[in-house]
């Protein structure tokens, strides 16, 4: 009988982590994430404060990525243990929630109507039919968290747009909200709409351009509503105009920025490999005609 060996200097990562999740984390809390996945895998032990400093790393540092990848799912944090995948971590004094049986919770859903309709409408928010255990814990939320069937469906609606349909997920992020007072259906609508402005348009942008720490001003606003709204240019092509701009004036430039987008927009050019080709074609024109291509004092120059 063959006996099989296989010797694997390597550590899988997930696509998902890659594609959805590293690109907008904090590049610390990506390190610690990497190190961490590889000390699971080789089954070891450490320390978050010999985390720290095999990183070069403050430990608080350490422990708020933890908590980081915790709330977006990627891990299960207690202080003593850290998991991947499925397994549930012990946290230090912190018991499983109690959760009402069905018989109980039954009782419950006939003498409110909301919360019978709240099954239904969860359903339909998450796209399959709810187990027992599923509707044991969102009557969880309402009985023991204090979140009443809307805000409950506030947070459901908030987890799938994020794509987590896992109700483990949806429980860890209800004990965030429930920490936090994210209770009334003002707090949680205050909240998705912070988080949402995080991934939105000016947010990306700003975060571009390194001016996370102050607000825009009023015409920094009016060119970047201009080019998204009148130009229909996306964040990766305003960033493409960025990097021309910081290619030849060595700083951020509205203005300089704002010819090279007016010309895409004039040219129908929507797409990076369109504007990549544009910006060659327009250099081997001006290197025959001995033109600078990137001429600051003629703004139309890119």
């Amino acid at each position: 009988m063959p006996k099989f060996n296989c010797n694997i200097n390597f550590i899988p990562v997930s696509a998902d982590f890659i594609n959805n999740h590293m690109p907008q984390a904090n590049g610390a809390y990506v390190k610690v994430y990497l190190l961490a996945l590889s000390l699971a895998f080789s089954k070891c032990e450490m320390s978050t404060a010999e985390i720290a400093g095999k990183l070069n790393f403050l430990e608080s540092d350490v422990v708020n990525a933890f908590d980081y990848w915790d709330k977006n799912g990627l891990l299960k944090y207690g202080k003593e243990n850290v998991f991947f995948g499925d397994a549930e971590p012990i946290r230090e004094n912190e018991e499983k929630p109690v959760k009402k049986s069905m018989e109980e919770i039954s009782e419950a859903m006939t003498q409110n109507k909301a919360l019978s309709d709240l099954c239904a409408l969860s359903q339909e928010i998450l796209g399959k039919t709810l187990k027992n255990k599923d509707i044991e814990t969102l009557y969880w939320f309402y009985d023991e968290l204090g979140l009443s069937p809307e805000v409950i469906t506030m947070l459901l609606e908030y987890c799938v747009s994020k794509d987590k349909r896992n109700m483990n997920y949806i429980e860890r992020v209800a004990i965030s909200w429930h920490k936090n007072g994210i209770i009334t259906i003002d707090a949680a609508d205050k909240f998705i709409t912070v988080e949402k402005e995080k991934s939105g348009y000016f947010y990306s942008l700003r975060k571009l351009f390194g001016i996370e720490n102050r607000n825009l001003s009023k015409t920094e606003e009016t060119y970047l509503k201009t080019w998204r709204d009148t130009y229909c240019m996306d964040e990766n092509m305003v960033g493409l105009a960025y990097e021309y701009c910081i290619m030849q004036t060595s700083k951020l430039s509205f203005p300089y920025m704002n010819s090279i987008i007016k010309r895409w927009y004039e040219l129908n050019i929507h797409t990076i490999p369109e504007a990549e080709q544009d910006h060659e074609d327009f250099k081997n024109k001006n290197k025959q005609n001995n033109l600078n291509v990137y001429d600051v004092d003629n703004i139309n120059y890119y």
